[in-house]
């Protein structure tokens, strides 16, 4: 090959050498690469050294090539491929071939290196040949091992970097990064010429990767410096700990399980893969030990594709964020370091599963969407009186259709359905379930309990349900925003707990009660039709404009915003939910329509549209109407509601209506519905403190 030449001719095939050129792999060394002065020295046989080689030539990787000037003792070193190595000589490329600069006849050879993650490998063989293309080595019987710096740099490649500093940005490129610093190399421009840097202030680093953030601090300048080609900074983070959520009293419970997940996943800086044991775990993040020079986590660095792997049973990916990083101070963990990694999205029925082992791992009777005996699960519902006559006269014809709909419900894990029991040998004593049945709200449903000796199972299951709540609702594939809850004020427990919780927090925007008429309403087809200057028309967003303005008068809670009903001026599809509902052979379609008289809106009608009795009170298959006018006629609206109400495929249709002093004043008297009461609850989840310590007092 024409990249060897004999010994003797080294200095005249580096003098003729003019090949390629090297703009940014000739460099003066004050890197990584240099041993801690004083460090213990090792050494390393030639047959470790040639594995090392052997897996850098397997992995793709570079070792340096160093040469040394012969009149001032300066350094360069080259980046080269090594060639296999079968133990006598090494045959190395150059990644990029010295430029015509570089006359070989000033240089005398000193050696190459390379690291193994541990430390610095230096080996000074003898050279048995060079040239524009590589250079062959005579391998010796023995190589230094130094211990390397306190902290090691990794290399970064192919991450971009952005300086914000006083208005300017400065683009550059990450070179390398350690446990506390980053070595950024910037370029000026005529717009922002290096010199505006002022080192003295601090500035905002943006690092991206593949087009994508991955991370962006402040960072204070510890160093400035001139290489061969480039401007270098080395920035400092100010911060180890970043506030990526509103901080929290009542937060997840930190979990020791046992075999302790594997956290893998390839760092977004380094592109190194990262596997290490989890500390501890919750529903909402992880926390990791690693040693200090490992990996390089930093507070704040985004990891797009992070894996848990339990002991090869089941894997669960998710988006994820470090948030902080701890260095620990005991003399047995004084090289250690301590992170926290908080989810920030995670596929439903992931974060299920996920959440369903944490739960059995505290309490063996509790579980998550457990695949639940059907007949049992009847059982259950007859039983505690929760499913009782008048309400089975209501569904006992379409009992057929509402098994086939639980089956799905209970048995297939769709991720628009939740639900919580407390089992014990197969027998449910506490059972409630969750629902989402709005853009970004979920419908609590089916609390109840048998009577059993042990007490408070119901309060029980409430807890399991806001533990759930609290570590879902953040995740943007959830969908939590709102939490919401029907019930009769008649109702003692949920009237006692969720009430009494609206009632303590005291604030409408953070937690919210509404009363509504509910009656079922049998369709009359000789009234369908209206009068004059009267039409129902698809709602648009004046008419929700003039709802939110009538409840305003009323309220200030959250039941439009929960109910998807508030003004928005840009459209908004939600056709995700239905087909999330189709996709599982269950139905869910709204319409929402604004009666109108001579063009004003005087009520709203929203049809909901699901499969029959999906909640058993069927509220998921109603109407809503919302009067938004006090003084519309009852017969008016009973026109309209037979317009809406066509979509039906049952005799009776269930109807809630707001406000309800409407159904208790409407005008002639004999207008008036019989009717039961019904409370909408409706909880802010970003409000879960107000929630947890009101409710804790109430237990």
């Amino acid at each position: 090959m024409d990249y060897l030449a004999k010994s003797d001719r080294i200095r005249q095939a580096g003098a003729n050498t003019t090949a390629g050129s090297l703009p940014s792999r000739a460099r003066i060394i004050d890197t990584g690469l240099e041993p801690e002065t004083g460090g213990a020295k090792q050494f390393l046989k030639k047959k470790g050294l040639v594995n090392l080689l052997n897996l850098r030539h397997f992995q793709g990787g570079i070792i340096h090539i160093h040469f040394r000037h012969i009149h001032d003792n300066r350094q360069i070193a080259f980046e080269a491929v090594p060639r296999p190595c079968f133990g006598k000589y090494l045959v190395c490329l150059w990644n990029s071939p010295p430029g015509p600069y570089f006359r070989l006849s000033d240089y005398m050879f000193s050696g190459f290196s390379l690291t193994d993650g541990n430390g610095l490998i230096q080996a000074e063989p003898r050279v048995r040949g060079i040239s524009a293309s590589g250079i062959c080595l005579y391998l010796p019987e023995k190589s230094a091992v130094h211990a390397g710096r306190k902290e090691l740099r990794h290399p970064c490649p192919s991450v971009s970097a952005r300086i914000i500093q006083n208005s300017l940005t400065f683009s550059g490129t990450l070179k390398n990064l350690s446990t506390s610093a980053f070595c950024v190399a910037i370029e000026g421009t005529p717009e922002a010429p290096e010199a505006w840097l002022n080192s003295a202030h601090d500035l905002t680093l943006v690092l991206e990767s593949n087009g994508a953030m991955v991370y962006s601090g402040q960072c204070r300048i510890l160093k400035a410096f001139q290489s061969e080609h480039e401007s270098c900074l080395v920035l400092a983070a100010l911060k180890d700990t970043i506030q990526r959520f509103s901080p929290r009293v009542y937060r997840s419970r930190r979990l020791l399980v046992s075999p302790a997940p594997d956290v893998v996943f390839r760092h977004p800086l380094t592109g190194a893969m990262v596997d290490l044991k989890a500390a501890d775990i919750s529903g909402a993040g992880i926390c990791v030990t690693d040693e200090k020079n490992a990996n390089a986590l930093i507070a704040g660095m985004l990891i797009e594709d992070m894996t848990l792997c339990f002991a090869n049973a089941f894997q669960v990916k998710c988006r994820a964020q470090v948030i902080y990083r701890k260095f620990l101070t005991s003399a047995q963990k004084e090289n250690q370091v301590q992170c926290g990694i908080a989810f920030l999205d995670m596929a439903p029925n992931d974060h299920m599963r996920l959440l369903s082992l944490l739960h059995q791992s505290q309490n063996d009777h509790l579980y998550i969407c457990h695949q639940v005996n059907m007949d049992e699960l009847w059982a259950f519902f007859f039983e505690t009186g929760f499913i009782y006559p008048r309400k089975y006269s209501f569904i006992q014809n379409s009992r057929q259709s509402i098994r086939e709909t639980y089956k799905k419900l209970y048995t297939c894990q769709p991720e628009i359905a939740r639900h919580f029991t407390w089992q014990k040998n197969g027998k449910i004593i506490a059972h409630v379930a969750m629902l989402r049945f709005y853009e970004n709200t979920w419908l609590i449903h089916h609390l109840a309990s048998r009577t059993d000796k042990r007490v408070g199972l119901g309060t029980e299951i409430i807890d399991q349900l806001g533990a759930f709540t609290y570590d879902t609702h953040r995740l943007a594939s959830a969908h939590m925003a709102y939490a919401i809850c029907y019930y009769r004020p008649s109702n003692r427990f949920p009237a006692h707990f969720f009430g009494g919780v609206a009632g303590k927090i005291g604030n409408p925007r953070a937690c919210s009660t509404d009363r509504f008429a509910y009656y079922h309403w049998h369709p009359d087809l000789k009234a369908r039709g209206l009068p004059p200057g009267w039409s129902l028309e698809r709602v648009e967003y004046e008419d929700l404009k003039e709802l939110e303005a009538a409840y305003r008068q009323d309220s200030d809670g959250l039941m439009l915003k929960a109910l998807d009903l508030m003004p928005e001026k840009t459209s908004n599809p939600r056709s995700t939910l239905s087909d999330l509902y189709a996709h599982q052979g269950l139905k869910r379609q709204r319409r929402v329509f604004a009666l109108r008289q001579q063009g004003r809106a005087t009520a709203l009608l929203m049809a909901n549209i699901s499969d029959f009795a999906v909640n058993l009170s069927d509220l998921t298959n109603s109407v809503s109407i919302f009067v938004i006018d006090r003084s519309l006629s009852y017969a008016i609206l009973h026109q309209a509601l037979c317009v809406a109400a066509e979509v039906y495929e049952t005799g009776k249709v269930p109807v809630l209506l707001y406000p309800l002093s409407y159904a208790q004043h409407a005008k002639p008297a004999h207008d008036r519905i019989h009717h039961r009461i019904y409370e909408l609850w409706v909880l802010n989840l970003a409000h879960t403190d107000d929630f947890f310590k009101h409710y804790q007092k109430l237990k």
